[in-house]
């Protein structure tokens, strides 16, 4: 199975032409990577109706042109500004489109001044952005290759999670057994979060030693061609007290409820206020303070999102989400469960497939 490089390129041409513009300069690496298959940075891609232009620098000539076939590469020797406009004097083109969530003032400046005020500049939306958001075949086979490996790294990582290693040591060992597995880096800074540190949602690894009775959350991904993948266990060491094995089925319940419910067509704030409205019911409302979810790809936050500030969005079959509920107490500790699933014609499918029941979680030496 190859990349699907045309067709992405002729549905970016297509929502060109809706957009009535005659050209789009593309800047964002993961836009890149999309479109032309291209891995380096220091980089623009210019599309029109009819050509496909790549800008580089001499660092990346070849990679270029070995990762990216068919396109016309353009060795940048003066400036990527400068290099543009000598190709749109030769192309004729008078206006061009560029990424305004992307682009900065000092580039925009840049292009302004370069271009002069024969060309006319358009900031808006890259239309990568929207297009990204439903997966194809094979986007959908690197991200079950990187949950894969999530799924085995962790397993690997069990025996390791005992009284008396650090939350830094574990999170290194997580990172090698990746790498080993792998996965080209970490999709983010693996977070390991035991004991009071659980009630940091973003909790970076300390010399914080586990100990018998607590509750360790680990959260964390893998990479392949590009692609991320998302998953947070909670692990209690030791058996559990009331009132962990309390909120740990709570905020699995939570899951499990946003789970069922999701099938294209959905909107995706109603997923968020399924899991968000269980929590409060139950009285830690206040203690779940972030979006339930999250789309995953070349990025590993991606649009849409399961939150109640979400855009008014319908799933849709080919959409990759992450659901991760959780509660966070100061003093206390929290926890954390997420799994990355496939919007699929009728249901999801798993990415993530490292068990979560109570008695899974539960580590006993």
């Amino acid at each position: 199975m190859e990349p699907l490089y045309q067709d992405r390129l002729g549905h970016f041409r297509q929502e060109l032409k809706k957009q009535g513009r005659e050209a789009f300069l593309v800047s964002k690496p993961e836009n890149l990577q999309y479109l032309s298959g291209f891995r380096g940075d220091s980089t623009w891609i210019l599309v029109t109706g009819s050509d496909k232009l790549l800008f580089t620098d001499f660092r990346y000539i070849e990679q270029a042109r070995e990762e990216s076939p068919g396109w016309q590469v353009v060795e940048n020797k003066t400036g990527l500004a400068a290099a543009l406009k000598d190709q749109m004097v030769k192309l004729g083109l008078k206006e061009l489109a560029f990424d305004s969530g992307y682009i900065t003032m000092e580039v925009y400046q840049r292009l302004e001044l370069t271009l002069g005020k024969d060309v006319s500049l358009y900031p808006q939306q890259d239309p990568c952005s929207l297009l990204r958001q439903v997966k194809d075949p094979w986007e959908l086979l690197q991200m079950e290759k990187a949950a894969a490996i999530g799924d085995e790294a962790l397993t690997l990582l069990l025996p390791s999670i005992r009284p008396g290693v650090s939350e830094k040591e574990l999170a290194l060992e997580l990172n090698y057994q990746m790498s080993k597995l792998g996965s080209e880096k970490p999709s983010f800074d693996t977070i390991v979060a035991a004991g009071p540190q659980g009630a940091l949602p973003h909790a970076k690894p300390s010399g914080y030693r586990l100990k018998e009775g607590d509750m360790v959350t680990l959260d964390f991904g893998a990479i392949v061609g590009g692609y991320h993948s998302d998953m947070t266990r909670t692990f209690i060491l030791g058996k559990g007290h009331r009132l962990q094995e309390e909120r740990y089925r709570l905020v699995l319940a939570a899951q499990e409820k946003a789970l069922a419910a999701i099938e294209p067509g959905v909107n995706v704030r109603s997923i968020d206020n399924l899991a968000r409205q269980y929590l409060a019911e139950a009285g830690y409302g206040d203690y779940f303070g972030h979006g339930l979810g999250h789309s995953v790809g070349l990025e590993i936050h991606e649009d849409p999102r399961f939150s109640p500030i979400a855009e008014d969005i319908p799933l849709l079959p080919g959409m990759v989400m992450t659901v991760e509920p959780g509660v966070y107490l100061p003093g206390w500790g929290g926890l954390r469960i997420e799994d990355s699933i496939t919007v699929t014609f009728n249901s999801i499918k798993f990415l993530t497939k490292f068990p979560k029941t109570l008695e899974e979680i539960t580590i006993i030496w």
